[in-house]
């Protein structure tokens, strides 16, 4: 008697052990893993919220003290005719400390001139005379009248500040839903 030939199509592997069906599930975790795009991490999320209120910080910098200093020269501010003895160009070409001369409540005051939000006014040429606005209880606290009167809008730097505040916060909110997406999905596609 002949023996009976079974064909390939009949064949099935011979079971797999425990541990080796464990190896395999392994094998197939670190696979899913490395095809997976990275979590965001926490530091960069923080450190984006901290540059968020540090710029944040810096635009309150350059705005309160802008507009508690002319809210001061406004109730109680003395307006006098200032000479420039000083206007020079900061490396940028705007306006530097310029330094004003004009007689105050205890005889002359050299200063200067106090900056409105990081910005200088410009065109203010040496040997000049300018209206300016002081505060009797503290002569070096100053400012052009035309700026008490009508304070600039907004400077570059409180723009730049306020501009950048939000990109973090936008950035820190795209993040943490990013990761809350990814972590939610690792955790539906997790074995039991």
């Amino acid at each position: 008697m002949g023996k009976k030939k079974r064909s390939r199509g009949d064949w099935t592997p011979p079971a797999k052990s425990a541990e080796r069906q464990a190896a395999d599930r392994e094998v197939r975790n670190l696979r899913a893993a490395v095809r997976q795009p990275p979590l965001p991490q926490r530091r960069l999320i923080l450190a984006l919220i901290a540059l968020a209120l540090a710029t944040f910080s810096v635009f309150l910098v350059f705005w309160v003290p802008a507009q508690t200093l002319v809210s001061d020269l406004r109730s109680r501010g003395v307006a006098v005719v200032a000479e420039i003895t000083t206007s020079p160009k900061n490396k940028y070409g705007e306006a530097g400390n310029v330094t004003i001369r004009f007689n105050g409540p205890r005889g002359e005051v050299e200063t200067v001139l106090t900056d409105w939000g990081g910005k200088r006014p410009e065109g203010l040429l040496p040997g000049s005379a300018v209206p300016v606005t002081y505060d009797p209880q503290d002569p070096s606290r100053v400012l052009t009248t035309e700026w008490v009167e009508d304070p600039p809008g907004m400077t570059l730097p409180m723009l730049v500040t306020l501009v950048l505040t939000p990109v973090f916060l936008v950035g820190v909110i795209l993040l943490v839903v990013r990761r809350r997406t990814l972590l939610r999905e690792r955790e539906q596609t997790a074995p039991a």
